[in-house]
């Protein structure tokens, strides 16, 4: 209802609005500004501090690769002088002593040397001897002067080498001979395995790099990866301009990218690469993200401080209308009587005068809806009744009929002679994602895929005759094996004809799972959860036929706690099995994650160490050991000084593999531990320390 201009109040403004708005306005353009401004100084301190270390670790790979290039190339050169290469006249004995060179430097693939016509007169392992190379680069580049020759593909060696995991690349030196009267009486030429760059690349720089998902590349002087990742080696990447700071995206990733171009070692001139070191700008600047994130919350937590003001601002100027709210919600519905009429500002008395008239309109009409809503209801209440009792009965009905089947926890299914299907179970249809109607009629092997009906098809045959017969099938589902055992029955009639079959399916995979956890289980000791004496059992022998393909040295460590017994016998076994699992702790605390140890019985333990350079070093690891399991333990009864005595054993894998005995000289050497006054570790007799 209008209201009569003469009657209507003066304008009052909504100034609290105003002010709320403003207050609002002012705190939100002042965090901006100043989140604004932090974000763009943090993001460039956290863009300096990538570059730098991404400058730093491209430094010392590209100096790792030139000394290592130089020192290889000073090998030669001195090798280049030795009496025993320059008799020509003599192959065979030129041939052994290239063998017994190439023994002390494993990285040289070959070596070989030439008369002045370019022919192999002799080469290590007597590969390519006799064969005219005059045409290779790196013989016509070493007749006058030394050479060194860039990275490149085997030619004619790479039939003749051993196969291995990615083709086999080179970086060819070559150097003249000295002949006689001062002429070149040959070439000394030697193929670098490039493996070698890709070792000093996983022991300088891979690991790291790994944690931070940074890679480092390796480029030749035309802009092709030599050394990387194998999906980029071999492929080109545009020059990235210099060592400058460089962003670019890499298969649609971003990267920061640090390049240095190799400089050359001493006479070692060079080949033009270049070291790339890239890092994801997501990764480098994760902190950055961080730092972002927690400004965000800042800001936000401001405001939140802010809310209280804004809130009581609002309060003073919403008074009017909680009034009429509160009028509102003390009533069950709209038209509940007369509402009151509000003032304090021009927008609540209009909003008061329009709910006032539509409370009375409202009124007005739930009159007549809830006559019409009596005679609705009871025609529903009606019609819903039956349709309850039709749909009971009906369910009743399929109830019976699928309650056997479908609370069987397996599949089961029947097919006529044509291996066509006329029922399955709930359990079939959501296995292999059927309904009942897909499911009529559809043939076994459409159902079971073809994978999964090759392993039935033999036993169908066989129901087919007329037998009954089961068998365990498994099969790879979603990257996993999947295990199951089927039964089929045939379906015969009065005169012994079969009419069809029925097939039930049991999933078992959880008991084959079981079945290898406790195969797994039984090779670790409950105690202290190291591996027990069949793990020990099952390594040792593996490791030492390891060390003797390899010819490396390993080291077998027989412990156990001094005067253990005193410490069941005086505390107890709760406090000894305390002190056993404490031992343990400390021991894998003090080797390497490659390194095993295991608990043999009561408190004998072993440690096996693998890839050591001397047996100095698992004395290293024995006097660690020592050190650690001094340490004080502390039990419910009170702090408790522990010692351990050591027996250590070799092998270095020239005598044929026996663990037995290996095992047996630790023991020995841990009897003389014990006799030397217990805390201690002493070698096996006739090893020594250096």
């Amino acid at each position: 209802m209008l209201i009569p201009a003469e009657r209507a109040p003066r304008y009052i403004p909504s100034l609290g609005s105003w002010l709320a708005g403003l207050l609002l306005s002012a705190v939100c353009l002042v965090l901006l500004g100043t989140v604004l401004l932090i974000e763009n100084f943090a993001r460039a301190h956290a863009e300096r501090r990538a570059i730098d270390a991404l400058q730093l670790v491209a430094t010392d790979f590209r100096d790792a690769l030139d000394r290592g290039m130089a020192q290889q190339f000073r090998q030669l050169i001195v090798l280049a002088q030795l009496e025993p290469l320059q008799q020509t006249a003599r192959p065979a004995a030129l041939r052994r002593t290239l063998e017994q060179i190439q023994q002390g430097f494993s990285h040289f693939a070959w070596l070989g040397v030439t008369d002045a016509q370019g022919r192999v007169l002799a080469a290590s392992g007597g590969l390519l001897e006799g064969v005219d190379v005059s045409a290779r680069p790196w013989w016509q580049g070493g007749r006058q002067a030394p050479f060194v020759g860039d990275v490149h593909a085997a030619v004619l060696l790479e039939r003749l080498l051993p196969k291995q995991t990615e083709p086999w690349r080179f970086v060819d030196f070559a150097l003249p001979l000295p002949g006689a009267a001062g002429e070149g009486a040959g070439v000394l030429g030697a193929h670098l395995s490039w493996s070698w760059a890709r070792e000093v690349k996983a022991e300088l720089i891979d690991a790291t790099l790994a944690s931070h998902r940074a890679e480092a590349l390796v480029l030749d002087r035309h802009g092709k990866v030599i050394l990387g990742p194998p999906a980029l080696e071999g492929q080109p990447l545009p020059s990235q301009g210099g060592p400058s700071r460089v962003e670019r995206e890499f298969d649609g990733e971003a990267f920061y990218v640090a390049v240095l171009p190799t400089r050359g070692h001493e006479r070692y001139p060079g080949l033009g690469w270049q070291v790339l070191v890239r890092q994801p700008v997501a990764v480098a600047l994760a902190d950055y993200f961080s730092l972002r994130r927690q400004i965000g919350y800042c800001a936000l937590a401001l405001l939140i401080l802010f809310l209280p003001l804004s809130w009581w601002l609002a309060r003073r100027l919403s008074a009017p209308l909680r009034q009429l709210a509160a009028a509102i919600t003390a009533r069950h519905h709209l038209g509940e009587g007369e509402l009151p009429r509000v003032g304090g500002y021009r927008e609540a008395q209009l909003l008061s005068n329009a709910l006032a008239e539509l409370a009375q309109r409202q009124a007005e009409q739930d009159a007549s809806l809830s006559e019409l809503n009596a005679s609705l209801e009871q025609r529903v209440q009606a019609r819903t009744a039956e349709l309850r009792d039709a749909m009971r009965q009906l369910a009743a009905s399929e109830q019976r009929l699928l309650a056997v089947t479908d609370n069987i926890p397996a599949m089961v299914g029947y097919f006529d002679r044509e291996q066509h299907c006329h029922f399955a179970n709930s359990q079939a249809l959501k296995v292999h994602g059927l309904s009942a109607s897909q499911a009529l009629g559809m043939s076994l092997r459409a159902g079971l895929g073809e994978a999964s009906y090759a392993l039935h098809e033999p036993y169908v045959r066989q129901v087919l005759a007329g037998q009954s017969c089961h068998f365990i099938g498994a099969l790879e589902l979603g990257g996993s094996d999947a295990h199951f055992q089927a039964h089929l029955v045939p379906d015969l009639d009065a005169g012994g004809l079969v009419q069809g079959f029925y097939l039930m399916s049991f999933d078992i995979t959880r008991l084959k799972r079981a079945e290898r956890v406790l195969a797994a289980l039984s090779r670790v000791d409950s105690l202290t959860g190291v591996p027990n004496r069949r793990h020990f059992d099952e390594r040792l022998p593996e490791a030492m036929a390891r060390c003797q393909r390899g010819q490396q040295l390993m080291a077998l460590m027989f412990l156990d706690l001094d005067k253990f017994k005193s410490i069941n016998d005086g505390l107890g076994h709760a406090a000894g099995d305390a002190v056993l699992q404490a031992f343990a702790q400390r021991l894998r605390a003090c080797v390497r994650g490659t390194d095993l140890v295991c608990r043999l019985a009561g408190d004998e333990f072993v440690l096996l160490l693998e890839g050591l350079h001397a047996p100095a070093e698992a004395g290293l690891v024995a006097q660690k050991v020592l050190d650690a399991v001094a340490q004080p333990l502390q039990l419910a009864q009170g702090p408790l000084q522990l010692s351990t005595s050591i027996g250590i054993a070799c092998y270095q894998g020239e005598e044929p593999a026996d663990p037995a005995s290996l095992l047996a000289r630790a023991d020995q050497a841990l009897y003389a531990a014990k006799a030397a006054g217990r805390g201690c570790f002493r070698y096996a007799e006739g090893e020594a320390a250096g």
